[in-house]
């Protein structure tokens, strides 16, 4: 989770109001799913005779908090034995449906604008990598692409954006939208029941824990399968660059060979972190429903044993509640199982954003008198890693000259023109 935000960090910041934005309606959302649950009550309560109470209007005293609960819970059943002494208990079921729908299409609502705000800083944030990347691998060295496969660089800028875009992009707005449901609902579970809800809160850390070990052997795979994806994309770029010279040589059935065992070796891969990723739903529905009936069985025994002012239908309701949080946890975790996979991608991207440029430009660069477009090469040297490919070369080219380098192939010729332009710095001399 700490890499998640890190991520977010980095790229959400100029996307803040359509976040905000997001965030406010996934809690209007929540508030209007509480309260549209919150009908229930009296349906079974007072239009079933399940509760025979006659209450009496209320006046707020201001006394704290517990006063306000039972005031404004005391003044809505009021509200409903008005209506139904007033308009009967047929009227009354018909104008709490009718109220159920429209909170509904209100809850509805607010859930559309919240995902219509969080779009725009999905596709921004994939957009804004995308740049980062191309611009980063523009600004690079030709040294730097010496030590790195092509078609792996293509990878990460193609298939690992892509797999950002569709795990760690696409789960935002399940990682903001679910949390806000589940802290509303806990909010409304301990004002129900403060011991059932400490209970809840015991046993959603386990269920929590046991995933989270799942997710964290998903990106190590995920990475795996993305590394093999760029050696599979390498072979391609080889394979069409190369194709002349593989068909002079005969060497089709050895390319095939190699291809098909990368290709079996990325399928092995491929089909684990599948699997794995699979068995988010199925884990978290059974982790789910263990939870749903251990709540059960303790609600109905602090309820049948006297230790709970619970009844019947306020137990029924809080049970709607935790039902509520169960499908915001799972997915939840099914959006942790995708966000690891993402990350796992996210590391082969920055491997590129954090790569250094070793050809820095001078803060006070030498201005350079035009002395007629003379090249002088002074005592230069200039080193592969450890292989010293040019050793003190000292040239110098008139204005209009054409020169020839010539000499055997790896004796340093394209080096010594590759130095000109400043593809790579010299170890030794000056140009």
């Amino acid at each position: 989770m700490r890499e998640f935000i890190k991520v977010l960090r980095r790229f959400v910041p100029p996307y803040k109001k359509f976040l905000g934005l997001s965030i406010l309606f996934n809690v209007l959302t929540a508030f209007l799913t509480l309260f549209s649950f919150a009908l229930i009550i009296p349906i079974l309560q007072m239009l079933f005779k399940v509760d025979t109470t006659h209450y009496e209007y209320m006046a707020l005293t201001g006394e704290g908090f517990g006063d306000f609960k039972e005031v404004a819970v005391n003044n809505f059943y009021y509200s409903i034995q008005s209506l139904i002494e007033s308009e009967g208990a047929v009227m009354t079921l018909g104008i709490l449906a009718a109220a159920l729908v429209v909170m509904t299409a209100l809850k509805t609502g607010t859930a559309y604008l919240a995902s219509y705000f969080i779009i725009p800083l999905r596709a921004g944030v994939v957009r804004d990598i995308r740049n980062h990347i191309y611009n980063k691998i523009t600004g690079l060295p030709m040294g730097y692409f010496t030590g790195e496969r092509k078609g792996d660089v293509m990878a990460r800028m193609t298939g690992d954006v892509a797999e950002v875009e569709n795990s760690v992009m696409a789960s935002l707005d399940m990682m903001f939208k679910n949390p806000v449901m589940i802290v509303v609902c806990l909010f409304m579970m301990i004002m129900v029941s403060w011991q059932l809800t400490v209970f809840v809160l015991v046993l959603l850390p386990i269920a929590g824990f046991v995933m989270g070990r799942v997710g964290k052997r998903l990106k190590r795979k995920s990475l795996e399968a993305q590394n093999q994806w760029g050696t599979l994309m390498s072979t391609i770029e080889e394979t069409l660059s190369g194709l002349r010279i593989i068909k002079a040589f005969n060497a089709e059935h050895k390319m095939r060979d190699r291809f098909g065992a990368e290709n079996q070796e990325f399928y092995r891969l491929s089909r684990s972190v599948a699997r794995r990723q699979a068995l988010a739903h199925p884990m978290s529905e059974f982790l789910g429903t263990i939870a749903i009936a251990i709540v059960l069985w303790f609600g109905g025994w602090l309820i049948l044993g006297g230790k709970s002012t619970l009844d019947a239908a306020e137990f029924i309701y809080y049970m709607v509640i935790f039902y509520s949080i169960i499908n915001p946890a799972k997915d939840l975790s099914k959006a942790a199982y995708s966000v690891q996979k993402g990350l796992a991608s996210m590391e082969r991207i920055d491997h590129v954003l954090n790569a250094e440029n070793p050809i820095k430009d001078p803060r006070e660069p030498m201005k350079l008198e035009f002395r007629g477009g003379a090249i002088e090469y002074d005592d230069v040297s200039f080193s592969y890693g450890e292989h010293r490919v040019i050793d003190g070369v000292s040239l110098k080219i008139p204005a209009g000259a054409t020169v020839a380098l010539v000499g055997q192939s790896g004796s340093g010729k394209s080096t010594l023109a590759d130095l000109l332009p400043r593809f790579y710095d010299v170890d030794s001399g000056s140009i």
